[in-house]
């Protein structure tokens, strides 16, 4: 896959998908960062730690079945699989999945001013590795 427009990134939670309610996914993977300067030197010295993630969904709110209420509301302080792929196509070398258990650790089923769209943002912490899968 060449360069691209996102249009098309499918996104399910615990199996349930909810890319066409979706307008944004941010998918952050990062390092700790962990000092190991010595005493003589004058520049900072770091290697790499442990490694965290955090995934920030942007809904277009629904409160039909088996869709954005209903599958978030009863996750609420638990854990839910969150699989992220650039296209609906199937998962390969140039359209891999990214997977993570995140702790559904907030969820903000209003978020609304009059005449907007109703949307509502959650950003969940990765709970183990986050892993990409090519096949």
């Amino acid at each position: 896959m060449a360069k691209f427009v996102a249009t098309d990134h499918k996104i399910t939670i615990n199996g349930t998908n909810l890319s066409t309610s979706l307008q944004s996914v941010d998918l952050t993977i990062q390092s700790d960062e962990v000092d190991t300067t010595t005493f003589g030197g004058t520049f900072k010295t770091v290697t790499g730690g442990l490694l965290s993630g955090s995934i920030t969904l942007n809904f277009m709110q629904d409160f039909g079945a088996a869709a954005v209420d209903a599958t978030l509301w009863p996750l609420l302080n638990t854990a839910a699989t969150v699989v992220i792929t650039p296209t609906s196509s199937t998962v390969s070398s140039t359209n891999p999945s990214y997977s993570a258990v995140c702790l559904v650790s907030q969820y903000q089923p209003f978020a609304s001013t009059v005449g907007d769209l109703a949307t509502l943002s959650v950003t969940w912490p990765t709970s183990g590795t986050v892993t990409r899968a090519t096949a």
